[in-house]
């Protein structure tokens, strides 16, 4: 099975606005499945999942993942609070019925063996709840790219423990994306797609105007075996270095067209 999903990032962006806009649009666009950004604090509390699920059900989306804040911590204190967090992600992707939670690593604090000890905590507890944690490497971060899950997948061996493959944010970090492949396949189990323009820069934009071969990602992954999820990704920052034109409705049909086709049941 291997099923396409929109996140809410493409539709809302960054905002904090209880995902107004993909609820609107993306059913109405042809996108059957929705990854929830969830960085907010409110967006995890029980009556906003029981809300989500609602507004779910009545447009006829269905919930794959939540997509929360990041993994880690420099400080005991910022370790433990983000353990918390993600138990109650699992929990809440539980109440949601999706049993997916993706999270990258944090951007300026702590270092992997902080993600390490917090994997320790909460990978009983998603075995338990049967809830897959997905690992997303993001460029700029502590957990960016293969010497970073190395270490991490040789000291956390759950198999509800794996990793989130961004080949937009891998190629920002000067990564290949085929060799990451080769490197950590079966442990990829989750799929963003997003496209990158400049190798080895942060230089997000939309699909089909960068160099980012999400094609060739999705069909190696195929070749592998993957089962899973691959979820768009239109980033607004592709702002951070000078091209912002707000994403209209066509850029957002031109990825379900792209990417539809790798669909399977």
């Amino acid at each position: 099975m291997v099923l396409l999903a929109t996140s809410s990032l493409t539709f809302d962006g960054f905002e904090n606005n209880n995902h107004e806009r993909l609820f609107e649009s993306a059913a109405k666009l042809g996108y059957k499945r929705v990854e929830f950004n969830c960085w907010y604090a409110e967006t995890l509390t029980p009556g906003r999942i029981r809300e989500m699920k609602r507004r779910c059900e009545n447009t006829g989306v269905q919930p794959i993942a939540l997509h929360v804040s990041a993994i880690g911590g420099g400080t005991s204190e910022l370790l433990a609070l983000n353990t918390a967090h993600k138990i109650r992600a699992i929990e809440a992707a539980v109440e949601l019925g999706c049993r997916r939670v993706v999270a990258s690593g944090t951007d300026n604090s702590g270092n992997l063996s902080d993600i390490v000890r917090e994997l320790d905590n909460i990978a009983p507890i998603a075995e338990d709840a049967d809830v897959l944690l997905s690992l997303e490497n993001h460029c700029n971060n502590i957990l960016a790219g293969s010497d970073d899950y190395q270490f991490v997948m040789d000291r956390i061996t759950s198999e509800h423990v794996g990793i989130c493959i961004d080949g937009g944010h891998l190629e920002a970090a000067g990564e290949e994306i085929g060799s990451f492949i080769e490197s950590f396949y079966p442990r990829i189990n989750h799929i963003h797609l997003k496209e990158n323009k400049i190798f080895g820069q942060k230089t997000f934009c939309r699909f089909g105007s960068g160099g980012t071969d999400n094609n060739a990602m999705i069909e190696k992954m195929l070749e592998k075996g993957y089962n899973g999820y691959m979820s768009v990704e239109l980033s607004p920052e592709v702002g951070e270095w000078g091209e912002f034109v707000p994403f209209t409705d066509d850029d957002r049909r031109k990825a379900l067209e792209m990417f539809s086709k790798y669909e399977s049941l």
